[in-house]
């Protein structure tokens, strides 16, 4: 139960987070503060430095809830039934997942953002992220009954789905360490292609205005 609070906590995070990247990056375009911008910086340094400081915002707010969740699992008293011991690991993994999950769909977020002009078509864009995102939402709820089943076992070491899933299984100890090692060490690299892969999207995307813009004809335009 509390493995699956702390994926409910990350599901909430890193989809309320990712969505603020997609605002920060329309937001940007739409009052064209970032064509001064990029007067001094190039668009990746720009890129980057927006995900980390909402990543760091999201941190902060992490640590105040699970803060909040010690001193209450501190404080309960269940016979047999040591809550804090239990909550402290979870928290830990929150934080741990929190920063590869986040990694991963913020420069998506980014990429997507930026292929609008206007808040008003945000939300046709960030279906892809999103309809990457829920799946592994519901998997997670699947690991909960049946850790060890075929399809959470799967999916705890797909990326897109890892930081929601394989919590949960290694709460349940049925993730033996080399599958918790090929999830980290995927989720991992996969981040690292989602940041030069958004990247390039987000470069060849910023200074273009009006109607939307492609993937495909935005990942030419930085090759341009």
């Amino acid at each position: 139960m509390a493995a699956f609070v702390g994926t409910l906590v990350l599901y909430v995070s890193i989809l309320m987070f990712g969505q603020f990247v997609a605002m920060g990056t329309v937001e940007e375009k739409q009052n064209r503060v970032v064509e001064v911008i990029l007067a001094r910086v190039r668009p990746w340094q720009i890129l980057v430095g927006k995900v980390a400081g909402i990543g760091l915002l999201g941190l902060v707010q992490l640590a105040l809830l699970g803060g909040a969740a010690y001193v209450t699992a501190s404080m309960a008293k269940l016979q047999d039934i040591d809550l804090a011991s239990i909550g402290l690991p979870i928290i830990a993994g929150v934080f741990f997942w929190f920063i590869l999950g986040y990694t991963f769909y913020a420069f998506l977020y980014a990429a997507v953002g930026s292929t609008v002009s206007r808040q008003e078509d945000l939300q046709g864009a960030m279906m892809l992220p999103i309809i990457l995102i829920l799946p592994g939402y519901f998997i997670a709820l699947i690991a909960a009954e049946s850790p060890d089943a075929l399809l959470p076992t799967l999916a705890s070491m797909f990326p897109p789905w890892t930081p929601f899933v394989m919590p949960v299984r290694i709460a349940a100890g049925v993730a033996p360490h080399w599958e918790i090692a090929v999830a980290v060490v995927g989720t991992a690299l996969a981040s690292a292609a989602l940041v030069w892969i958004g990247s390039r999207v987000y470069a060849g995307a910023l200074l273009r205005t009006g109607g939307r813009v492609k993937l495909r004809e935005a990942w030419r335009a930085a090759a341009d």
